[in-house]
């Protein structure tokens, strides 16, 4: 008997790779007493900086304990090849060849499960808490188990890959958005905008750029004292904390007459070190901020700072210093919102 096509909208069969049998450990009662994890997007198309910015936020997020989603966005299908595609993906399931954009999701189920984010169960699979299913506003998803009961979540979506990332982070309430970047420098990426700008620039939660990857072990905290500083401080000590890195407390005044403040500022923060089990120096100078912070960024392995005040199309056209550093700063920078 004859079987229509699937109609717009209606999931392909499964592909095997995540079809793995639950492991036989469940912690549902462990994660009901966890307090409130950290959600982590982390986002990916499978280039190498992307893979890089994958681990390096697995990692992270391991060791932070945070709920994790990985996100890949396909291309957009024009409507006119729609009802072609699905009966495509129908086809491409039964002869079990990967979906367009699963085989990123494979890649990265991959890579989580190198660096023991995912739990394996006995036969060395991942521990799957949902199998691949059809999930919400039209996008695959999956789930699989932390080691401490956290959530793992692969996610696929369709469209431009700025706006369904924006639209992700709209939607899912995370607390971090992790975006790789290629690490050039230059006017042209700054105005016209990449990917990883256009997330830091209007995601709704603290974004973490990641490039030039090399190693974590000092993080450089930039503080003026403002209620935004104040936050990207113990954003900065956790992440310093749960990488074992030195820290770098630094203060920039714009001219001589603002030094002393600036050294209050890191000050207060030394103070903070010994909380959280850590050590470090402090750093005032004298200059544009924007300017020196990018010239430290070189010395330093990660840079922490608090996003501009501005907003919307005030920000882009006169700049920020956050917008600035991630632009063309030389390694990761953690916009904390």
């Amino acid at each position: 008997m004859a079987h229509d096509p699937p109609l717009l909208g209606t999931p392909p069969p499964l592909p095997l790779f995540l079809l793995a049998p639950p492991g036989p450990i469940s912690l549902k009662e462990e994660r009901r007493e966890r307090v409130r994890s950290m959600k982590f997007l982390i986002c990916y198309d499978g280039k190498e900086y992307s893979e890089q910015a994958l681990r390096f936020g697995g990692k992270v997020a391991k060791r932070l304990d945070a709920d994790v989603s990985v996100l890949y966005v396909q291309p957009p299908v024009s409507s006119f090849n729609r009802d072609e595609l699905a009966i495509a993906h129908k086809k491409l399931s039964e002869w079990e060849i990967d979906l367009p954009g699963v085989r990123f999701l494979k890649r990265a189920q991959e890579i989580l499960l190198e660096l023991d984010v995912v739990m394996r169960n006995e036969n060395g699979e991942a521990v799957e808490r949902h199998p691949l299913k059809w999930g919400i506003k039209g996008a695959f998803e999956t789930h699989y188990l932390g080691y401490h009961g956290q959530n793992i979540r692969l996610r696929l979506r369709e469209g431009e890959v700025a706006e369904e990332i924006l639209k992700e982070a709209e939607e899912n309430a995370y607390d971090l958005v992790i975006t790789g970047s290629r690490g050039h420098r230059g006017l042209y990426r700054f105005f016209l905008g990449s990917v990883a700008q256009r997330v830091a620039q209007f995601a709704p939660c603290s974004v973490l750029v990641a490039k030039n990857i090399k190693e974590d072990d000092n993080v450089l905290i930039c503080t003026d004292g403002s209620p935004g500083a104040e936050k990207a401080e113990h954003w900065g000590l956790q992440i310093a904390r749960a990488l074992g890195a030195e820290v770098t407390i630094l203060s920039v005044a714009e001219n001589e007459e603002k030094e002393e403040s600036a050294r209050h500022c890191t000050e207060r923060v030394q103070k903070l070190l010994a909380d959280f089990q850590l050590s470090g120096k402090q750093k005032v100078r004298v200059g544009r901020p924007s300017e020196v912070i990018i010239e430290e960024a070189e010395d330093h392995d990660i840079v922490v700072l608090g996003a501009s005040r501005r907003t919307g199309v005030s920000r882009f056209l006169l700049g920020s210093v956050p917008l600035k550093v991630s632009a063309y700063g030389l390694c990761p920078v953690l916009i904390v919102r």
